[in-house]
Formats: structure tokens, sequence, C-alpha cells
């Protein structure tokens, strides 16, 4: 049955291009590192603000849902990410509208309720109200994703319905390339097809769900890891971070061939050397966002919503 399975999405989802070529920032995200352009519709601007501390690490062992239990615990940025609020009208009922973030700690640690997203969406949809479900679980895969879309689960000692049973009206896949299967061809197929099995169950299940893939922002391979409680000499810090990218570009490749739709906060929040842009990433522990990190996310995110018209 398993490889039934395999085989199907192999010749549903066709191989990933293992590498993509650079390209140009867009001058709108180039005018962020001068903190001077407000990432949203708003006129106000962005200043960084106050970056945040961590416990955890994306980088650490996938959590197994065999052994998803009390003692699989990985520790979050910080306690209000310790799971999403009761959904209010699910479905999108009237006005509301529900949207859930599937990640690993890159999307976990952008807090319950991502309020970030909710501010650039209000500005994208002045009427509108949302609900917003972060389903971000810190050191976890994309296999443990397809887990938790179909079961319930225990993070943080506290147990959370399958995502498929809360019906949003979107759900956003991020990349989980920070909690990557490793450098290799037979990786980069497991993340391609991990994708296409959890892309088939949601449209199996809900049809009526759409769903958007995202690519959250670059690593710097000079300062990765730094601080994070996890020591790394300069060439794995340079292995680690090229693989990171190889696998945002391999989401991207499979969105584009695919035809979902894509916010990509990967490709402009690269400098010209290929690297982060360093005021986009935590310099607490050099892994995830920053304050103006997070808002970069998720404006893209709210953008790509208004642009694709996910909400007409």
């Amino acid at each position: 049955m398993f490889w039934s399975l395999f085989i199907f999405l192999f010749l549903f989802f066709p191989s990933p291009v293992s590498a993509a070529e650079n390209q140009t920032i867009p001058l709108f995200y180039q005018l962020i590192s001068a903190y001077k352009t407000p990432l949203s519709p708003s006129t106000t601007n962005v200043s960084p603000g106050q970056v945040l501390g961590t416990q955890s690490s994306p980088l650490t062992s996938p959590v197994n849902p065999a052994t998803a239990g009390p003692t699989a615990k990985p520790s979050p940025i910080y306690p209000a990410a310790a799971g999403p609020t009761k959904p209010k009208n699910i479905g999108g009922d009237g006005q509301i509208i529900t949207i859930a973030v599937l990640g690993d700690s890159m999307i976990d640690s952008l807090g319950a309720g991502i309020p970030d997203l909710e501010t650039s969406l209000s500005q994208y949809f002045p009427q509108k109200k949302f609900n917003i479900i972060n389903y971000g679980v810190g050191a976890s895969d994309l296999e443990y994703a397809l887990y938790r879309l179909r079961n319930n689960y225990r993070y943080l000692d506290t147990v959370h319905p399958s995502l498929l049973s809360l019906k949003p009206d979107i759900i956003v896949i991020e990349s989980f390339a920070y909690n990557n299967f490793g450098n290799t061809q037979d990786g980069f197929d497991r993340q391609w097809l991990a994708l296409g099995a959890i892309t088939t169950e949601i449209k199996t299940n809900l049809p009526k769900t759409k769903i958007i893939l995202a690519s959250t922002i670059a690593p710097q391979s000079s300062s990765f890891a730094v601080g994070s409680g996890t020591t790394y000499t300069a060439m794995e810090k340079i292995e680690k971070t090229k693989t990171i990218k190889l696998y945002q570009k391999n989401l991207i490749n499979f969105a584009t061939s695919q035809k979902f739709p894509l916010a990509d906060a990967f490709t402009p929040s690269l400098n010209s050397k290929n690297e982060g842009l360093s005021q986009l990433i935590n310099d607490k522990d050099h892994l995830h966002p920053s304050t103006l990190g997070s808002q970069f996310f998720c404006d893209t995110l709210a953008k790509t919503i208004f642009d694709q018209g996910l909400l007409d």
C-alpha cells in the first residue's frame, strides 16, 4: 500500500529540480534593509523592534509521531506559542476567515494567533475579521506535518486537534527547510513527495479550502545558529545553510510546477551575496525570524492572499 502511494505521488508530482538560479531582489523588498519602507499598505514606518529570545533550535531531531507524547516537548520561542486558541466560527461563516499556518519552529516562533499576520491582513482586508491558527511545531519535519494533518497530537503538554478537523478557509504550508532530510536527491524527492501528499490530502478532504505554499526567510552562513545552543564549524554552517536554501528553492519549484499560490519570503530575503539579510534574523539565536523578519514574512503572506484574490 505504501509503495503504491509512493509511486502514485512520484508520477503525479514530477521530479523536482535540485537547484535554482538566484533571482534579483525586487526593489520593494530591497528597501527593507534601511528600515524606512513599511511592508504593508500602511504609511507607518516599521522599526526593528525588540528581537525574540529562544530556547530551542529547529535543527534538532524531528518529532516522531510514535513518541509524540508528553516527553516529546520541543521548547517554543516563548510561552505564547504553546498552541492555538479555540477557533471562532470555523469555516469562515460571515466575515470571519480562518487561516491555519502549518510549519516548524519558524512558524511556531511567530506566536499564538500570529499577531503580525493579523496586522498585515487587516491592512489589506479592513472589512474582514480573521481567526489565525498557528500550527507550528518546533523541531518537526514535513512528514510529521502530514501526520498532524490527519491526527490529534500533543505539543507542549497540550493536545491539539488534527488540522483537517478545523476546516480552515486557507491552509498555509511552510517549507520545513530548516528541518530537512539532508542534502541528497533522495532528500529533495522526499520533501517533494511529502508536499504532494499533504496538498492531495487537503484537496481530497477539504475541497473548498485554499492552499498556499510559503518559503520563510533565508539563513546566513557566517552566523548560523550562533547563540542557539548548537555549535557548528564554519564549514558546517556553510553546508547547512546551503542545504536549507536548496529546500526553500525546492518548495518554490513545487508550488510553481503544481500551480499553487506561493508566498515567497525566501528569495527577497537574500542579499547580493546570496546570504540571508541579517536584520530579518533573530540576533539572539541567528535562526528564527527577528521582529522585522516576522513582519516581513507575514506581510509577504498577506500580500499573496490579496494579490491572488483568495478571499474574493
